[in-house]
């Protein structure tokens, strides 16, 4: 599932961490004859967006919004993109588990103001909303690669300030947040898929929660326990996902797809290596 329409104020924190399996196209990537193994990281950092470039876009929307008499300080989308949580299968470890449950797995980062809140009313004011995102008409929108978002008001001018032009910073965040799902999906077609959930439930099968069919089943069922047994469900889950290296499996399964699909994408992956570091550069002049 692709976003056609990304926000610039941030990328919606966690949408791809929340795609449902089924939505994410499959079948279209083909896997490679020679996996780089470890690829998966590499192509979850290409997939995220720079901190250090949205640091400096959020802290030049908020220097306009002072110049236009607001006190704004938007948030910095620091989302981290995890092509297991595309999968469904979202990563957590025993220790985590025993510290937290399932609370980190639930949805993270910016997202809408407090019903309420002092932000929240700042959105309620038309002048506020016109100052920070400009009107969004055809004369304002900017595409690429079918992303597209306005770039009028505040963000949009920090976004130039900060990437040098409105389709740098679309190619930047939008473009390539989604530039890889397809290599998830078409993981999922592969045997290697199943095999890392059966191990899975093999390992399960000598526990109460022998009836889960993948981890996805505990994480459901834990969060609606809630309390202790959120916790119990949750160790007893990351247990056996670390004693059969599930993460670690799927792992080996995105290497395959996500080494085919970052070839693919080489010649983009080389302009929007250039363009975060750039855009790097100018949040750090910015910012002193």
């Amino acid at each position: 599932m692709k976003r056609n329409l990304i926000g610039l104020a941030v990328l919606a924190a966690g949408a791809t961490a929340a795609l449902a399996a089924s939505a994410i196209p499959g079948g279209t990537i083909a896997a490679s004859g020679t996996p780089i193994s470890g690829i998966t990281a590499q192509a979850q950092a290409y997939a995220s967006p720079d901190v250090a470039a949205e640091t400096g876009r959020a802290a030049a929307i908020r220097e306009c919004m002072a110049a236009a008499g607001y006190d704004y300080a938007p948030p910095v989308d620091a989302y981290r993109v995890d092509f297991n949580a595309n999968m469904g299968l979202k990563r957590l470890d025993v220790a985590t588990a025993k510290a937290s449950g399932y609370a980190s797995l639930q949805p993270t980062g910016p997202g809408e103001p407090a019903p309420g809140s002092d932000e929240a009313k700042l959105f309620e004011d038309p002048a506020f909303v016109a100052a920070l995102s400009g009107p969004k008409t055809a004369d304002t929108m900017v595409t690429v690669n079918g992303m597209g978002t306005s770039g009028g008001g505040c963000r949009g001018e920090a976004a130039r300030k900060i990437y040098g032009s409105m389709e740098n910073y679309v190619l930047a965040t939008g473009v390539t947040e989604n530039a890889l799902n397809s290599a998830a999906g078409a993981a999922m077609s592969d045997s290697g898929y199943p095999k890392a959930i059966n191990s899975w439930k093999d390992c399960m099968s000598s526990s109460p929660y022998a009836n889960f069919r993948s981890p996805a089943d505990a994480v459901t069922a834990g969060l609606k326990a809630g309390g202790l047994n959120e916790f119990k469900i949750a160790v007893t889950d990351t247990t056996c996902r670390e004693q059969v290296n599930f993460h670690g499996q799927l792992d080996a399964v995105l290497d395959k797809y996500l080494t085919t699909r970052m070839q693919q994408l080489e010649p983009e992956i080389a302009t929007v290596t250039e363009i975060r570091k750039q855009a790097a550069a100018r949040a750090a002049s910015f910012s002193k």
